[in-house]
């Protein structure tokens, strides 16, 4: 299956809602579902190794691990997962918007195994 035909079978089983896939050089290689949220702001959260995912306005992320090849953040308003995880055969990493009701493990898994589709 391919790394599109993954994301969207993730779309379908509702496991994540946007997914993006986000170069090193900073740029928006693929994007699926649609929130006016700029991608770069988890994947800078990442790369800075900082303790929250700040989107503005009131939404923010609070990072329950952070490591060189992963983020995991929740809100603790109930409003889901933000998610980064390297892709080991690419220069950057895919990060995904999972609901509350998916389990931010299993979330991270789901966009770890995206991660792995890419390049090489």
């Amino acid at each position: 299956m391919s790394f599109e035909e993954e994301v969207a079978k993730l779309g379908q089983e509702g496991t994540i809602g946007v997914a993006w896939l986000v170069g090193d050089d900073l740029k928006v290689y693929y994007t699926y579902g649609d929130w006016a949220v700029d991608p770069l702001i988890p994947f800078n959260a990442w790369k800075n190794q900082t303790s929250s995912v700040d989107f503005g306005g009131g939404l923010s992320f609070t990072v329950i691990t952070m490591t060189p090849e992963r983020l995991i953040s929740t809100n603790l308003g109930g409003q889901g997962h933000i998610l980064v995880a390297r892709c080991p055969k690419w220069n950057g990493c895919v990060v995904v918007w999972s609901p509350k009701d998916i389990e931010k493990n299993y979330a991270y898994a789901s966009a770890a195994r995206l991660a792995a589709k890419v390049g090489g």
